[in-house]
C-alpha cells in the first residue's frame, strides 16, 4: 500500500469514528421529534378527516366489536359509534348534543354539553407537559394488517400512570392499533382496527339510530353540570394536593339523570389519563368492608370509599394506588366543613403511593346518589 493510500485510509477511519459518535448522540432528539410528529399527525387526522371503520375493544378478558362513523362537514362534526354485539347500543353526537341509545333498556339518554374529544378512545398525545412524566420511545417501522406502519411508545417515568403504544398507518396517519400497559408490561386494554379508511362524505341518515326509538323512555340532561372556577368553589370539594403531573381541569356540581341531589364532581388529567372524582350525599357505610373497595376492568379503575361521611368514588385510567392517593387528598369545601363537626374519617391507605401491583377485584361497590359505576364494555371517554 502506498503512503498516500495509507493516509487516506487512516483519514477515512477517523471520519467514520467521528460520524459514529455523532450518530450515537443524534438519535435521542431526532427520534423524539419524529415520534412527536407522528402523534400530532395522527391526532389531527382523527379530528379533521372524515372516516369510517370497525374495531375491537379488549379489556378485562372481554372483547366488543364496534363501528365508528366520523364526519367533518362545514365545520361541524358528527359521529356515531355502534356496538355490533349483543345490546346494539349506539352513541350519536351531532354538534354539542350526545345521545345514548340503549335498545336493551328501551331508553335514550340525551346530553347537551360542549364537545370534549370524540367517541373513539383517547389516543396518546405528547407536549411539554406530558414530556415531564412520559418518555417517547424510538419510532419503529413495522407492518400491521398488511399496511406500512409506525409504532410509537410512551413510557411512564413514575408509578402514577400507565404506558401507551400506538401503531399508526404510514399512509393515512390514522391509528391501526393501540395498547395501554402497566409497569410490568402487561397489556390492560387494546383497540385493534379491522378497517379504518378516509371517506369523501357520509350521508346524513348515517347519524340516525339503526333501531326505532318509538316508545323508548327519554331522559334529557340539559345543563345539569354547573361549572365554577377553582377560586370560586368554596362549597365544592377540592384536592389538598394531586399526584405528580395531574392537574384539576374541572370542578363543580352535577345533577345526574334520575336524581335530585347534586354531587360534587372533580376532573383531573395529566395530559393523557383523565380521572373523575364523585362525592355523593352523606351516607354512612353499612359495614367496615365498604370503607375501601376497588375494582378494575382493563385500564379503568374504580376506587370507592367513605370520607367525612360521604361516599366517594374515583374513576379513571390510572393504577389503583393513584386512585387511593387522590381519594386520601380530598377535602370538603368551606360550607360543607362549617356545617359539620371535625371528623377524622379517611381512606384506610397511606398517602404515599406504592409501586403498582395487581389490584384485587372485590364485589361491586354500593351505589349512592350520583355515583357512577364502571361499565364492563366500551364507553366513550368524555368526562
Amino acid at each position: 500500500m502506498s503512503i498516500a493510500a495509507g493516509l487516506a485510509l487512516r483519514a477515512a477511519r477517523r471520519w467514520a469514528s467521528l460520524l459514529a459518535g455523532v450518530w450515537v448522540m443524534l438519535p435521542i432528539a431526532a427520534f423524539a421529534d419524529d415520534a412527536r410528529e407522528w402523534l400530532e399527525r395522527m391526532n389531527r387526522a382523527l379530528a379533521e378527516q372524515s372516516y369510517e371503520g370497525t374495531f375491537f375493544h379488549e379489556r378485562g378478558g372481554q372483547s366488543e366489536s364496534l363501528r365508528i362513523h366520523h364526519r367533518v362537514k362545514n365545520g361541524e362534526i358528527a359521529e356515531r359509534l355502534v356496538s355490533l354485539d349483543g345490546s346494539r347500543r349506539e352513541f350519536i353526537r351531532v354538534g354539542e348534543e350526545l345521545s345514548y341509545v340503549l335498545p336493551d333498556q328501551r331508553t335514550v339518554l340525551i346530553e347537551r354539553r360542549p364537545r370534549r374529544g370524540g367517541l373513539l378512545p383517547n389516543f396518546p398525545r405528547f407536549d411539554e407537559h406530558t414530556a415531564q412524566f412520559y418518555r417517547l420511545g424510538e419510532v419503529q417501522r413495522t407492518r400491521l394488517v398488511e399496511r406500512d406502519a409506525r409504532l410509537i411508545s410512551l413510557v411512564p417515568l413514575d408509578p402514577y400512570r400507565y404506558g401507551y403504544r400506538v401503531w399508526i398507518d404510514a399512509r393515512t396517519r390514522l391509528p391501526l392499533k393501540s395498547e395501554v400497559y402497566d409497569r410490568r408490561g402487561q397489556v390492560l386494554e387494546r383497540i385493534a382496527f379491522a378497517s379504518l379508511q378516509r371517506v369523501a362524505d357520509i350521508p346524513d341518515d348515517t347519524f340516525q339510530p339503526a333501531v326505532s326509538t318509538e316508545g323508548f323512555r327519554r331522559i334529557e340532561n340539559d345543563g345539569g353540570m354547573r361549572l365554577r372556577t377553582v377560586n370560586d368553589s368554596a362549597s365544592v370539594w377540592s384536592l389538598r394536593t394531586a399526584p405528580r403531573g395531574f392537574q384539576v381541569t374541572q370542578r363543580g356540581e352535577q345533577t345526574l339523570p334520575g336524581t335530585d341531589e347534586p354531587v360534587s364532581h372533580i376532573v383531573l388529567s395529566d395530559g393523557l389519563a383523565s380521572v373523575s372524582v364523585f362525592i355523593g350525599a352523606r351516607l354512612p357505610p353499612r359495614s367496615a368492608k365498604e370503607i375501601a373497595l376497588e375494582r378494575q376492568i382493563g385500564a379503568s379503575t374504580a376506587f370507592s370509599t367513605f370520607l367525612h361521611g360521604h361516599h366517594v368514588v374515583v374513576i379513571g385510567e390510572i393504577p389503583v394506588q393513584t386512585a387511593r392517593l387522590i381519594a386520601a387528598q380530598l377535602a370538603p369545601g368551606e360550607s360543607e366543613a362549617a356545617a359539620r363537626p371535625a371528623e377524622s374519617t379517611r381512606p384506610a391507605e397511606s398517602t404515599r403511593p406504592a409501586e403498582p401491583a395487581r389490584p384485587g377485584v372485590p364485589g361491586r361497590p354500593r351505589e349512592a346518589v350520583g355515583i357512577v359505576q364502571p361499565r364492563p364494555a366500551f364507553v366513550p371517554q368524555n368526562p
